[in-house]
């Protein structure tokens, strides 16, 4: 059996190749044991092309899911970068409402309200791997939301306190206590001697206060109103009526001419007359009256 091996292996393998031009044939000759050699290698590159095409496509696939790991990572970069920015604006804004109010609430003397001074740490810190980046975006998301409420409430309760700062407001500026113009008082509210009698045992009500001052000198109002009257009215001479909130009006006689007519919305301290002598008076002066809900009153328990 042995020796019968031994010549199958010495035996040769001859192949005959026979060109189609009809030239020569030629002879190929080869052991079985040579043959045995190149199936050997043809096998071992096979193999060898086998596992390189694996590599590649292992490689290829290692690289893809690197682009796609570096894109994500990237990304969270991006929207941390994004959100810490937005917090930092909702901060400012924040901020911005706190002293808003604080200005508010000092400016109608009301006590300041309770608003959080700070909002939740952030830390100053960078984002540096993607475990890290996605806690942080979660966690500034979550303050972004409680900030963004924050503002929202925060605004509503702005624009009460504004509401009610400028419904005090408009009731202080119609609160008649600016002087319509400086002078000396002649004659004050109250039960007086006429001063147009020779005898001033007689005694009338004077239901205003006169000051004394140059002709043309400015009358200005004393308080934000609607002017109601415009004209002259026997006595008074040419007179200026204003209406105010709180059921109040004043009056300004005696004026050498008027600057407003009826229906025009005046503010404090605009000038609207200039002083003068006409109706019944005695010399240049402003006769100033207040009246609460149709009935004079001292104008000296307002002004200043």
């Amino acid at each position: 059996m042995t020796n019968v091996k031994k010549r199958r292996r010495g035996e040769r393998l001859t192949l005959i190749l026979i060109p189609n031009s009809g030239s020569e044939a030629r002879r190929l000759s080869i052991t079985y044991k040579q043959i045995q050699a190149i199936l050997i290698a043809l096998g071992a590159t096979l193999l060898l092309l086998i596992i390189a095409l694996v590599n590649i496509y292992s490689a290829r696939h290692t690289v893809a899911e690197a682009k796609r790991i570096k894109a994500q990572h990237d990304e969270q970069m991006r929207q941390a970068m994004e959100l810490n920015q937005r917090l930092t604006e909702l901060e400012k804004r924040r901020q911005l409402i706190d002293e808003q109010q604080r200005q508010i609430l000092k400016l109608v003397g009301s006590p300041a309200a309770s608003i959080p001074s700070e909002t939740p740490s952030r830390g100053g810190g960078a984002v540096g791997s993607r475990s890290t980046a996605v806690r942080s975006l979660a966690a500034m998301t979550a303050e972004t939301d409680m900030l963004q409420r924050q503002m929202a409430d925060y605004e509503v309760q702005t624009q009460q306190l504004f509401d009610m700062a400028l419904s005090r407001l408009n009731l202080i500026m119609s609160v008649p206590n600016r002087w319509p113009l400086v002078g000396r008082i002649t004659s004050t509210f109250g039960w007086r001697g006429s001063p147009f009698r020779r005898s001033r045992s007689r005694q009338e009500f004077h239901n205003g206060i006169d000051i004394a001052a140059p002709r043309g000198t400015a009358v200005h109002a004393a308080a934000d109103g609607v002017v109601i009257y415009a004209g002259w009215i026997s006595g008074w001479g040419r007179m200026v009526k204003i209406r105010h909130q709180g059921g109040i009006v004043t009056s300004y006689a005696h004026n050498s001419s008027l600057l407003v007519k009826e229906g025009d919305r005046v503010v404090k301290g605009e000038i609207i007359a200039r002083v003068g002598s006409s109706g019944r008076s005695t010399g240049p002066h402003l006769h100033f009256t207040i009246e609460k809900n149709g009935r004079p009153v001292d104008p000296m328990d307002y002004l200043p």
